[in-house]
């Protein structure tokens, strides 16, 4: 027969381990939020970098295409003052600067080409990170909803959960009630176990047969000679 205040001590130790397990999701769950937000912060950082550097490739392009329209228009001036001049130097003159302009009209086209190009598949690259964006922040709205809800209900359950603790608290007497609590801080797991294979269930050492005997006997409570857990027979 199991002694009465280790079966007080069992249920109390139950409801403990609910409301430490329940307390510990619940600490948790701002934490995971947080994670959720920190995440949807990074992709958008990242989808705003992209949108960045797209909008460069084309600030430089248009950069580019005022660089060839002015030298355009120094080819126009060169040309023009040609007609004016009668010297063969300085003719001759304005015909290098022409052709000098004209290579460098040459060179730029050809990187506003390829500008053009980096920046259509810009365009196209930030289409779908947009659109993995707005899945993605689809997702995280009813991710952070279902972890609210969970937080709310969890909230509720811990309330019902301590209630009971209590009032199984009150079971115990209150000269072992400390006991007992000092054990559980101690350990941090639990602080009455059953005795297996004449070894304490918590650090399964083996126990002295004169502390077998006594948890066997269950006239008082007994405690693991190397733990100093609380243990109790429950072999057949």
């Amino acid at each position: 027969m199991m002694n009465p205040t280790v079966e007080a001590l069992l249920v109390l130790q139950e409801r403990d381990a609910r409301v430490a397990a329940l307390t510990a999701e619940l600490e948790s769950l701002p934490k995971q939020i947080a994670a959720v937000d920190d995440d949807l912060e990074a992709r958008t950082e990242k989808f705003d970098e992209l949108k960045n550097r797209t909008r460069q490739i084309e600030a430089d392009r248009k950069k580019i295409d005022l660089d060839v329209q002015s030298k355009q228009a120094a080819i126009s001036r060169y040309k023009s003052q040609q007609q004016q001049t009668r010297k063969n130097e300085e003719f001759a003159a304005l015909n290098h600067e022409i052709e000098h302009a004209e290579k460098e009209i040459s060179a730029l086209e050809d990187s506003e080409l390829e500008l053009m190009e980096a920046y259509d598949k810009g365009l196209a690259a930030v289409a779908e990170a947009q659109k993995e964006l707005l899945q993605f922040q689809d997702k995280a709205k009813h991710k952070k909803a279902d972890l609210e809800k969970r937080t709310a209900a969890l909230a509720a359950e811990l309330i019902g959960a301590e209630e009971k603790q209590a009032a199984a608290e009150k079971t115990v007497p209150e000269d072992v009630l400390p006991r007992y609590r000092r054990i559980l801080k101690s350990k941090r797991d639990v602080a009455i176990v059953p005795i297996r294979g004449g070894a304490c269930g918590g650090c399964h050492m083996k126990l002295t047969p004169q502390t077998v005997i006594s948890a066997r006997a269950a006239e008082h409570l007994v405690s693991c000679d190397n733990c100093g857990r609380l243990v109790y027979w429950a072999e057949e």
